[in-house]
């Protein structure tokens, strides 16, 4: 069996070690705090270039639609009546 002293020893090192992994815990909490912050706003800003992505892809294609439909109607004109176009 062991000693009062040794007792007390074995005591306050358990509160030592209690103290070091409840600061270690704490700072581990911190952290995944703050990387739980950085992967929101990565996630944030992966929804807004999602979105330019398809705003910029949506007006693309309407340049092309109006594109294609200038070439088409250029097309026609020079067809049905070449002395109506001017280049």
């Amino acid at each position: 069996m062991a000693s009062k002293y040794e007792l007390d020893q074995m005591l306050k090192q358990s509160i030592e070690n209690t103290n070091r992994l409840t600061k270690h815990i704490e700072a581990l909490w911190i952290e995944i705090g703050e990387k739980q912050t950085a992967y929101y706003d990565i996630k944030y800003e992966l929804s807004t270039l999602k979105t330019d992505h398809k705003e910029l892809l949506q007006e693309c294609r309407q340049k092309n639609k109006s594109i294609s439909k200038a070439q088409f109607q250029k097309e026609w004109l020079e067809h049905c009546d070449p002395m109506k176009t001017d280049n």
